[in-house]
């Protein structure tokens, strides 16, 4: 009797993508149909959380199951040290042929164990005369946008790409950089063909491949077809849109974005979301492409299929823009999974996750052990909920930023949110998110709740303290 063919992993990754902007998360005015799909398939994860709300900390806590205070890449300008193992390195020790197809991020020239490492340097291959294109049509002046696709080449840390002229304005301060690109000359485009030809070509072995695009991320220039399906003046608002009078780490409330609270505020908002879910439909139609390609070869049996990001997109909740905060836009995060026979069609789970939980569930999945030379992994797999949805999975989820200044902390478990801010004045804060989805009332300074406010305060001071992270408790009223 033939042995069974070990499990692939197709782990699809996207950049910026808040799980309010999803079809099967309850949004019906953008369009994703492939991943709607592919929740129809398999399951939704409703309370997965990001761990670090910033591109570079929070896809390596995804590639390496640890948290960022101990893999040690806390900003998007530090590497990840060149002995932490990847899931990369995992697989790839079990036999696995390993690929990496599209924006890793990953600071300097490591492959992190990938045997096949296709990212920006190699786009820009592709694109040759092009890329003047590229970097002039979509403004992209710094390596989160791929340019320059590794930090270490730049001489000065905040110099602007040589092939972008001085008086084109900065991608982050306007919505009106044309896109000079056909559809099928965009990264995501070039994404989704190099990993149907991977597939392709390794396809006949075991594989553990990740797909990963930039958009839904800035710069907000869709190609032409996907833009002209969002009429700005009929993108609705957020209710919640002006930032909450409780005062906030700098790190979040500078990120509030243009004219807050005023018809021209609200104008530019709209023109934002419009090409926000313009880039968010090419994303999808890419991935859409990759499955397609899958379930074509005959893979899709074999084959966990993963959809998830690294980090939301605040859509103007909260009077804020982009990411960097424990706020449901920037930190619920979209977690799709497809595996026919072992994950139930068209289910949902209330099960917390959290990013370092990815590592852990792949290896328990496939039935391999980490490679040598790793540390313990501080994840837990939610493999028991992807065969299971009513599994009460682990008890918090957990989440943290800015490390290196002022930290801040999230602690996630049953209906409630608390954030610890460590900043001098900023108040901690407390949601009901049963009761309170948009977080309008924080409820830590109530003397109904302090009884809740200090059991979660004492459960993440323990959590910290195991992980050896140091945290100077709130001193109690005597």
């Amino acid at each position: 009797m033939a042995a069974q063919r070990p499990l692939n992993i197709l782990w699809i990754t996207s950049d910026q993508h808040s799980s309010h902007a999803l079809g099967c998360y309850g949004n019906t005015v953008v369009q994703t149909p492939a991943l709607d799909a592919l929740a129809a398939q398999g399951m939704a994860f409703d309370q997965h959380y990001c761990s670090y709300p910033v591109c570079v900390p929070a896809r390596f806590t995804m590639m390496t199951g640890l948290y960022a205070h101990h893999h040690g890449a806390a900003t998007n300008s530090e590497p990840l040290p060149l002995r932490m193992r990847t899931v990369a390195h995992h697989f790839a020790h079990a036999g696995y042929a390993t690929a990496w197809i599209g924006k890793m991020h990953p600071v300097d020239g490591q492959t992190h164990g990938f045997d096949y490492l296709m990212d920006f340097g190699a786009y820009y291959d592709y694109l040759g005369p092009k890329q003047r294109v590229f970097t002039y049509g979509m403004g992209a002046e710094d390596s989160g946008c791929g340019s320059p696709w590794l930090t270490i080449f730049r001489e000065h840390p905040n110099e602007r790409s040589p092939w972008v002229p001085a008086d084109l304005p900065r991608h982050n301060d306007t919505l009106e950089v044309r896109e000079l690109l056909a559809e099928s000359d965009h990264f995501e485009s070039f994404v989704a063909r190099e990993t149907v030809r991977f597939l392709e070509q390794y396809g006949g072995e075991p594989f553990f491949a990740v797909a990963s695009f930039l958009k839904p991320h800035n710069p907000f220039s869709p190609p032409a077809e996907f833009a002209a399906l969002y009429d700005p003046a009929a993108m609705p608002l957020p209710e919640q849109r002006v930032l909450p009078p409780t005062p906030l780490p700098h790190q979040i409330s500078t990120h509030r974005y243009p004219f807050m609270g005023t018809a021209e505020g609200d104008a530019w908002l709209q023109r934002f979301i419009a090409a926000y879910y313009g880039n968010v439909s090419h994303m999808d139609a890419c991935a859409g492409r990759i499955i397609t390609a899958l379930d074509r070869l005959g893979l899709a049996e074999r084959t966990l299929v993963v959809y998830t990001t690294d980090h939301g997109e605040m859509l103007g909740e909260q009077g804020l823009r982009g990411k960097f905060c424990f706020y449901e836009g920037s930190a619920r995060l979209p977690l799709i999974a497809r595996l026919p026979g072992t994950i139930p069609v068209g289910t949902r789970t209330e099960a917390l996750v959290d990013q370092a939980d990815f590592v852990p569930t792949f290896l328990d999945l496939a039935g391999i052990e980490p490679a040598p030379r790793s540390r313990p992994l501080d994840g837990a797999s939610f493999a028991p909920v992807l065969r299971d949805p009513a599994s009460v999975g682990k008890p918090a989820a957990f989440g943290e930023y800015s490390l290196q200044r002022q930290p801040f902390y999230l602690w996630r478990t049953g209906p409630w949110k608390y954030v610890r801010y460590t900043a001098p004045g900023v108040p901690e804060e407390l949601f009901d998110l049963s009761s309170d989805p948009k977080e309008q009332h924080n409820c830590a300074e109530l003397p109904n709740w302090q009884v809740v406010l200090r059991q979660l305060r004492s459960e993440l001071e323990q959590f910290l303290l195991e992980q050896g992270v140091p945290l100077t408790p709130i001193a109690q009223p005597g």
